[in-house]
């Protein structure tokens, strides 16, 4: 029992209960005491200064009839003693024989202080006990005798022992219900304990969809079975992002691995000239460089699951940011005869991180490049949305997108359909996975809206922070060096 936590808080309150009901049977038995003694050395003063006086006022020879005529009337043992020691008179039970030691110094001290001096023979819960009193008497201005009367305290006695059953009972009484108490108090509240215990080895044994489910009232364990909820959605979500990155991982390089095995099994089949070899490698190298842009896409996607992906925040002038992506694809739309046409409101600003907004929008022109026809325009606008968003669209007049496929576009490996494609075999259908995720990181939303043979539009939606006019100069400069591809 004393091995767990309950049972030391149950055995507390015990010793607890204990120690208060020991402290007020003793105060209770003090102040009692104190009474009690009071009451009863009130009546023997009376009574000692009654025959105190008659002794004083009558000859030596008719103290003997005094005492018995005074013995006769009182209740209790009486007994006169000398100054020398000599017992002058006794009646009843003998005061000196039975109270020992304690009536010898009630007796000094009444013989020395010529005042009247009080003992109790035993303890006020004892039958046997007596309340003395020394009461000098003088004779021409000198002590020549002490009176001693006695009055038992037995029947006080028996309802103190009485008083004193009854606490006692009522205190382990008590104490078995402190007891109680504090064991079901201590189970209740070790419940939330147990069950964060039973979760953790399920946990902990691989089950990460376990929760906390306790319905606990108290601040304290809510705020920690909260806590514990999220660390296990979070480990969930972790493994789950490195459970998800390694099947992608295996799933997406599969392809690449086999195509560069085999090509390199069969630049072995043979001797080769230079210019075959230097072919091949050429055909391995951009194998190896689609390798390593769908592990780094995977590593961001990866980082966004798992909460981790870095964003510096910093005020980004995304007007200047949209029209340099735009120029950046200029010469590549004018490879296919496609017009890029932009309109964009100046003087648009965001918090976030402009490097990762600007993968965003290559990710964004990239896939209208590839679905775009030729001789076709690809439009850009960007313009504040209800005062606070800064709305930025992007379409083509391509093929268009099903829309029983537009709510799987953003999940990573999907591609609507890869006939769609201009170019063959390109992308990994990552990008628009990764374009959600940063967008969402800046506490913006994406979506898209299509109609099959209308072409796509990707909306994005990002909060404004307000312009900032230190990028005006910088806007300027961009403007003033467009270029015309067609000029």
């Amino acid at each position: 029992m004393f091995r767990t936590f309950r049972g030391r808080l149950a055995m507390m309150f015990v010793a607890i209960e204990f120690g208060i009901l020991m402290l007020a049977a003793i105060l209770l038995y003090g102040a009692l005491t104190h009474r009690v003694n009071q009451d009863v050395d009130d009546q023997l003063m009376q009574e000692a200064q009654w025959i105190g006086n008659r002794l004083e006022h009558a000859p030596f020879y008719a103290w003997s009839s005094e005492m018995s005529a005074f013995a006769q009337r009182f209740s209790g043992p009486a007994e006169l003693v000398s100054i020398n020691g000599v017992l002058l008179f006794s009646a009843g039970q003998t005061l000196i024989g039975h109270g020992g030691n304690k009536v010898s110094q009630v007796l000094k001290r009444a013989f020395g202080r010529e005042s009247v001096a009080f003992v109790s023979t035993k303890s006020l819960l004892q039958k046997s006990n007596y309340r003395i009193i020394a009461r000098p008497i003088r004779l021409g201005g000198e002590v020549v005798a002490v009176v001693l009367l006695g009055k038992s305290t037995s029947d006080i006695s028996a309802i103190f022992r009485l008083l004193f059953i009854i606490g006692g009972l009522l205190g382990l009484l008590m104490m078995s219900l402190s007891a109680a108490a504090g064991y079901f108090m201590a189970k209740k509240a070790l419940d939330p304990i147990q069950e964060i215990t039973s979760t953790a080895r399920a946990v902990a044994a691989g089950d990460l969809s376990r929760r906390l489910e306790s319905k606990s009232q108290d601040k304290e364990l809510r705020i920690l079975v909260n806590v514990l909820n999220k660390m296990f959605a979070d480990l969930e979500a972790s493994f789950r992002a490195q459970r998800r990155f390694t099947a992608d991982a295996s799933h997406e390089l599969r392809l690449p691995l086999t195509i560069l095995k085999g090509e390199i099994e069969v630049a072995l089949r043979h001797p080769r000239s230079r210019e075959e070899y230097e072919h091949i490698l050429r055909q391995q190298l951009e194998t190896v460089e689609r390798m390593q842009r769908i592990v780094n896409d995977l590593l961001t996607l990866a980082r966004a699951d798992a909460g981790q992906l870095d964003l510096v925040q910093e005020p980004v002038d995304l007007s200047l940011l949209l029209r340099e992506v735009g120029q950046q694809h200029l010469i590549l739309f004018a490879s296919q005869h496609i017009t890029l046409d932009m309109d964009i409101t100046d003087g648009m600003e965001v918090i976030g991180d402009g490097a990762h907004l600007e993968r965003v929008f290559m990710n964004l022109l990239n896939n209208a490049y590839k679905y775009a026809p030729e001789h076709s325009t690809v439009r850009l606008r960007a313009q504040v949305a209800d005062e606070q968003w800064a709305s930025v669209s992007i379409s083509d007049e391509g093929p268009g997108i099903p829309p029983e496929k537009q709510p799987l576009l953003f999940d990573r490996f999907y591609r609507a359909d890869d006939a769609r494609c201009r170019k063959q075999g390109d992308g990994a259908g990552l990008g628009l996975s990764i374009c959600k995720r940063i967008v969402d990181a800046h506490g913006g939303h994406i979506e898209v809206h299509s109609e099959p043979g209308h072409g796509a539009t990707f909306i994005v939606r990002l909060p404004l922070a307000g312009p900032d006019p230190s990028h005006s100069q910088r806007l300027h400069r961009v403007l003033d060096a467009r270029w015309d591809p067609y000029a």
